[in-house]
């Protein structure tokens, strides 16, 4: 289509004016990304031409559900008279616009306002944002960043696995926000921080300035330079100023610092850094501890120090890795 007449869908769609066979047709549009920023250059027109416009998403819905909660009260049903079929059909209308819009809001926001900046199995990447934000990202760790630039007063980027961040102050003092997920956010200002963000907890490490930790149920810690703050699935939290900082910045060189370590945390660093499964069927063997800093830029480095060391058998399964005690 024209780019012309994909300007006139939009707009529709962004009134509510669209057919269900449009939506659909804009749906599979947006599946291509240069299509998105498209999306995004014209919702922004679109917005600075009605700024007064603001959905109210929560009345929508409620509103949805009266209607489909009255259909179902036969015993209060009164027929409709000619003159009021027209009106009931574009209330139906206008609902299934805004609650399209709605849905298809939520499904694409993050995909047409952001971009991934990703890291693969073992890899780290460094990436300059465009604010002067210096960001390493450790291997298997993803940050959605803005797709064009930073609006208002708050830079916001969204973390998923490890990274380590060096904020640029602005001139304006334009905060810096981190979200980890389950309402966990860093707010800073300047400063160099390791955010740590994957399935079994968060950790933050301030190296340098001061930052706000948000969590959950709205409480706030501040945090100082040498603080260590470490959360577990159940939301429990402690803070601490530990002596020597090498378990927590070890993976920037790409080398492993283990310090008594369990076998079975062993396995589970493996899995987040090399996107690989390592499972101990023995329970004996993965209560072993291991010491020392190691060299590891390929999985195979570090599983080859394990066998040697531990004395353990490393078996090649289908889609995971087992340790074992070698059979007499």
């Amino acid at each position: 289509m024209k780019e012309s007449v994909i300007r006139l869908l939009l707009f529709d769609f962004f009134e509510g004016k669209t057919t269900s066979i449009q939506r659909k047709m804009i749906e599979e549009w947006l599946t291509e990304e240069p299509n998105q920023e498209l999306f995004y250059r014209y919702l922004d027109e679109w917005e600075s031409e009605r700024p007064q416009f603001g959905p109210d998403k929560e009345t929508a819905l409620e509103s949805f559900r009266s209607v489909l909660a009255g259909a179902d009260k036969t015993d209060a049903y009164t027929p409709e008279t000619e003159q009021e079929r027209p009106l009931r059909k574009r209330q139906w209308l206008w609902l299934a616009a805004v609650i399209s819009l709605v849905a298809v809001g939520l499904a694409f926001q993050k995909q047409i306002l952001y971009k991934s900046l990703d890291s693969g199995p073992g890899k780290r990447v460094t990436h300059r944002l465009s604010e002067g934000t210096e960001v390493l990202l450790n291997a298997n760790s993803r940050l959605l960043v803005p797709r064009f630039t930073f609006l208002g007063n708050a830079r916001e980027v969204f973390l998923d696995g490890e990274a380590q961040f060096k904020v640029t102050h602005t001139r304006n003092n334009d905060r810096f926000v981190v979200k980890m997920g389950d309402r966990y956010r860093i707010e800073v200002l300047g400063t160099e921080f390791v955010a740590f963000s994957r399935a079994r907890g968060k950790r933050v490490f301030l190296k340098e300035g001061k930052v706000k930790l948000g969590l959950p149920e709205g409480r706030q810690i501040y945090m100082k330079p040498g603080n260590l703050f470490v959360s577990g699935k159940n939301g429990s939290y402690k803070m601490t100023a530990p002596a020597d900082t090498r378990p927590y910045t070890a993976w920037k060189e790409q080398t492993f610092y283990f310090n008594n370590t369990l076998l079975s945390d062993v396995a589970l660093q493996i899995s987040e850094q090399f996107g690989m499964q390592v499972r101990i069927a023995d329970t004996l063997l993965a209560q072993r501890r291991i010491g020392g800093i190691y060299k590891a830029d390929q999985v195979d480095d570090l599983l080859q120090i394990l066998s040697e060391l531990m004395q353990i058998e490393v078996i090649q399964k289908e889609d995971h890795i087992e340790l074992a005690i070698p059979k007499p």
